[in-house]
């Protein structure tokens, strides 16, 4: 009759110990967020995610130098319409700066989010977790000058006298556009319901591989000149591209927005996102200038290779909005 109350006693400490172990595995106590299995034997944090996002940005220059339309104008007046040669120098119409503020670039990104607590070296937090992702973009073609009218070349050393100034009539254009790649590697953290609406937010470091191109466009009337024996029909001909491959710009990024659960596994996100890019573009130009004769600019009177490097300083913000769908891991 004595043991009746000592296990009466023993069975009321246990009811109050704050954990327990089953199987050899300790469960979360009333003083921490975890949760275990339907099994008891494994401890169960916040999901990770894995998420595509869809969207675009604007992407629009603080710091360009030269800018994109004086390196187009400087280019077109030494290479194209060639100001100072004396073999074919040209003089056309002024140019019109049909630049945008902004190039306007669709972009695409895959991330992956691990919550703190998977990763064994970082510290425990309820809402951080480590971002890893990969940005695509790429700029619509974008217009950066443009020329119509009345282009006179001038040739001193031309075989005829009626082929040292010829007036043709055409236009001269400048288009570009780029493209990049971003690795990154980041913060973000989510705050609100886990079965609700949350608020998120990440910040960003890594890179940006970028490409690009300018390409330069001079298309001019033939004109028909009789002259004795060179009577025939004459035109100037020129094209070029500038470009560069692979320019290593330092990029961050920050961004917020909110998350909505859809089903058990899937989410979806609305972020305001806006990056920054900053390095050295190097480009390489390449082209040719012609004078060509015939009825289908088949004779070639002179031709000219274009070949040229440059370098620009770009700093530059692309703000952006992004649709994400997010799965659970």
């Amino acid at each position: 009759m004595e043991r009746e109350p000592v296990k009466k006693l023993f069975f009321s400490l246990a009811l109050c110990a704050p954990t327990a172990t089953v199987f050899g595995n300790t469960w979360a106590g009333a003083a921490t967020d975890a949760v275990v299995n339907e099994k008891g034997d494994k401890s169960i944090g916040r999901p990770g995610y894995f998420s595509f996002y869809l969207g675009g940005r604007a992407a629009m220059p603080l710091v360009s130098d030269p800018t994109s339309y004086a390196a187009a104008e400087s280019f077109a007046n030494t290479h194209i319409l060639r100001t100072q040669e004396i073999i074919y120098k040209g003089t056309g119409p002024g140019f019109e700066n049909t630049s945008s503020s902004f190039l306007t670039m669709p972009t695409i990104r895959a991330e992956w989010e691990i919550p703190f607590e998977r990763i064994r070296f970082l510290p425990k937090s309820p809402s951080l977790s480590a971002l890893f992702s990969l940005e695509g973009a790429m700029s619509l073609r974008s217009q950066v000058l443009d020329a119509a009218g009345n282009f006179r070349y001038q040739n001193a050393q031309a075989q005829h006298v009626a082929l040292t100034d010829v007036t043709y009539s055409g236009s001269l254009s400048v288009r570009e556009r780029h493209q990049y790649i971003a690795p990154m590697v980041g913060l973000g953290t989510e705050l609100g319901n886990p079965q609700g609406w949350r608020f998120i937010g990440s910040l960003s470091l890594g890179v940006a591989l970028q490409n690009g191109q300018r390409d330069y466009e001079l298309n001019l009337a033939p004109q028909q000149i009789s002259a004795g024996a060179f009577t025939d029909t004459y035109t100037i001909t020129a094209s070029a591209t500038e470009s560069y491959a692979m320019a290593f710009l330092l990029a961050g990024r920050a961004e917020l927005g909110v998350r909505m659960r859809l089903t058990a596994k899937l989410h979806m996100a609305l972020v305001a996102s806006c990056a920054v890019h900053y390095g050295v573009i190097n480009y390489s130009g390449t082209g040719i200038f012609a004078e060509r004769a015939g009825a289908a600019a088949d004779k070639n009177i002179y031709q000219k290779v274009v070949s040229t490097t440059s370098d620009e300083v770009y700093l530059g913000l692309a703000p952006g909005v992004f649709l994400a769908l997010s799965h659970e891991l």
